[in-house]
């Protein structure tokens, strides 16, 4: 039964466009993910419940967490905002090309005895974690011919106590196959409880990723790190990719994201395409004397290992200087598949047909010319089911690599009309508008911004060039899945036709 106390709502904050910019550079400096401008409602709905618990006013609480005494108060703001939503075998070509062919190639690298360690960093509630477990368990078999050992990090305990508690439900489980469901989980009430022999592999650890790393993560064999760095500004990034470089042995093996290709971040590692995923291997980087450098594979269990393991200071995340390390600057042509694969993708995507599309698009080589528009591709499948900041996300990545991309920007602008972000929108849509001059949903959402915004006359101006632009299309055509006759008659309405 709900009380008055349950069904309290604390009166609501808005920010300035300055007071927002001033508290997502501090989360950012705390935890590396960076808000975007469609998430300060998510930010003032976390600092109207935090000053309200505290009965402070803004301008006491943004002292408060500007402080070093304010950490702790910085901390549970974060928990707030950051997106910790996952779900089980989130990239299942992945965790295929583990069981397939890479627990395999680690079991025979290393000494008989000596565990293989992975680590799952920004484990969030812990599904990703139990997902590998899992993996493990199907590759070895329950009486492993090898020890694992996976230690999964991640910022907020909150998101860890979930992961511990090991109970899953709904939309998190859809991945799960009733083999597996049946084989490694147990029924509880309306939901399913992890079992024993998949939390004997796990070990949750709470870690902030741009905090100093502890002992047990140098001599990592592999680290998964999925759509954690694509919240990111790009110096952030490319500081973790260094770090998780030098924790990482010859050979060591990175799993990113689809959205958090390497391309112009860093050079230490390969892509190598594995029973059709795309995984990274470290590789040696010349040092300053200009011969090659490399990592010795280490075991976090010998002396060996703790003689040599970095200091807090030598392992700190705030470089003196920016790094010195090169970034991938090089492209490679994309083939004739990949081009078929791209509108293959396309028409999936305008039929509703998602999850086959996004199978098609994982399926590009991260450093293929194609990848950009992939991105955006893989960007509006995730703003389709609503993940708007992830979209965004992948969008300003896609931009990152290709600054001419004005479908990314279209997809941003079409996500700020949505959100009631008016200025923002124009802003981004008038930027489609000059680099695709001709594309007649630009004109279209243009036109809603500038109509929404109070700039009328602009506003007709843009329906105008939309239907200019719409008239050597048929009534059936669909562009980016929007049907060429109602956006005719959506424009006339607006114009009074």
């Amino acid at each position: 039964m709900s009380t008055a106390h349950d069904l309290f709502v604390p009166p609501p904050v808005r920010l300035s466009p300055e007071a927002f910019d001033r508290l997502r550079t501090l989360l950012a400096d705390y935890s590396g993910v960076y808000l975007d401008a469609a998430q300060q409602r998510v930010l003032e709905a976390g600092l109207a419940q935090r000053m309200t618990a505290l009965g402070e006013t803004l301008e006491a609480y943004e002292r408060r967490i500007s402080t070093p005494a304010g950490r702790n108060e910085l901390h549970r703001l974060a928990e707030m905002v950051v997106n910790h939503e996952t779900f089980f075998f989130r990239n299942a070509p992945q965790m295929r090309a583990l069981r397939e062919t890479l627990l395999f190639e680690l079991h025979r690298r290393k000494p008989p005895g000596e565990p293989i360690r992975i680590w799952s960093a920004g484990c969030a509630t812990g599904e990703e974690a139990y997902s590998l477990a899992i993996t493990v368990l199907e590759t070895f078999g329950p009486a492993t011919v090898r020890p694992v050992v996976i230690w999964a990090t991640d910022l907020s305990e909150l998101a860890l106590e979930k992961a511990r508690a090991g109970f899953y439900r709904g939309r998190s489980l859809n991945n799960v196959t009733p083999t597996l469901l049946n084989r490694y989980f147990v029924r509880q009430g309306d939901g399913f409880l992890v079992s024993d022999a998949v939390r004997a592999l796990v070990r949750f650890e709470q870690l902030n990723l741009l905090e100093a790393f502890p002992p047990i993560a140098y001599g990592i064999d592999a680290i998964f790190c999925q759509n954690v760095t694509i919240y990111f500004r790009p110096e952030t990034r490319r500081s973790l990719i260094e770090r998780f470089h030098r924790c990482l042995p010859a050979h060591g093996l990175l799993f990113l994201g689809f959205s958090e290709t390497l391309w112009n971040v860093f050079d230490g590692f390969r892509s190598r395409e594995v029973s059709g995923a795309y995984v990274y291997q470290k590789v040696n980087l010349p040092d300053r004397s200009g011969q090659h450098r490399t990592t010795p594979h280490r075991s976090s269990s010998s002396k060996e290992t703790r003689r040599r393991t970095p200091s807090a200071v030598e392992a700190s995340p705030i470089p003196a200087r920016k790094p010195r390390l090169p970034v991938v600057s090089t492209t490679s042509q994309a083939s004739d598949e990949e081009a078929s694969r791209i509108e293959q993708a396309q028409a999936l995507i305008d039929a509703g047909r998602i999850d086959e599309a996004t199978d098609l698009l994982r399926s590009i080589r991260p450093n293929s010319s194609l990848a950009p528009r992939a991105l955006v591709l893989v960007a509006r499948v995730h703003a389709d089911r609503g993940e708007l900041d992830l979209a965004i996300a992948e969008a300003r990545r896609a931009l990152e690599i290709d600054a001419l991309r004005g479908d990314a920007y279209l997809l941003i602008g079409t996500i700020y009309v949505r959100q009631g972000q008016w200025n923002e929108a124009i802003q981004a849509l008038e930027r489609a508008r000059y680099l695709e001059p001709d594309a007649a949903l630009v004109s279209y959402h243009l036109a809603l911004a500038y109509r929404h915004a109070g700039k009328s006359e602009q506003a007709m101006r843009e329906f105008r060039s939309a239907l200019s632009k719409l008239a050597t299309y048929r009534p059936e055509d669909l562009i980016e899945g929007v049907e060429v006759g109602w956006l005719r008659t959506t424009c006339e309405q607006h114009l009074g036709i």
